[in-house]
């Protein structure tokens, strides 16, 4: 019987893989909108982990944090507002945690946690998942609401940014 114990155990260990994330290529993305204008915010700085169980995806765990600071929308002016408004000083990072990952009909449903402005809100986010020899690829495309996350919309000439903003998630790693 401990042999057996022993055999299961190590037939899950080893099916287990932690992804190096390669942060040249992968990003987390913003898209902010405001009828006189549209931005997108970029960061690259992704800590963390996503832990890859090769047996069986849906048994893979997920855990990324994103500094609020580092995203960039290539206006310096628009990206220190942004701090000011999501309350950086006192809410540093974006976080997701999985809880749940389902596949349908070779996509998949991760279910976690957002943990951003000191609110933490359960999200099913759609995933594409693509491994080739020892490399992965993880494409993301959601929404969040900015009420959700009891953060202030931001007006320009008396008119506030959309509530709604997109996020897009690339991961390109290796095991």
């Amino acid at each position: 019987m401990k042999k057996f114990v022993l055999i299961i155990f190590f037939e899950i260990l080893l099916s287990q893989s932690l992804v190096e994330i390669n942060l040249d290529n992968s990003y987390i993305s913003y898209d902010g909108k405001h009828p006189a204008h549209n931005w997108t915010g970029v960061s690259n700085e992704i800590q963390g982990y996503f832990e890859l169980n090769s047996k069986d995806l849906t048994k893979s765990k997920i855990d990324l944090a994103i500094p609020v600071f580092s995203f960039d929308s290539k206006n310096a002016s628009r990206d220190s507002n942004m701090l000011d408004v999501v309350e950086e000083y006192y809410y540093p990072y974006v976080r997701f945690i999985s809880t749940k990952i389902e596949e349908k009909n070779n996509e998949f449903q991760v279910t976690g946690n957002i943990i951003f402005h000191g609110i933490t809100k359960e999200f099913i986010i759609p995933v594409s998942f693509t491994k080739e020899d020892k490399n992965v690829i993880v494409n993301s495309d959601f929404s969040i609401m900015l009420t959700d996350f009891k953060i202030k919309r931001p007006s320009l000439l008396t008119i506030k940014i959309r509530n709604k903003v997109d996020i897009k998630v690339y991961l390109e790693g290796s095991i």
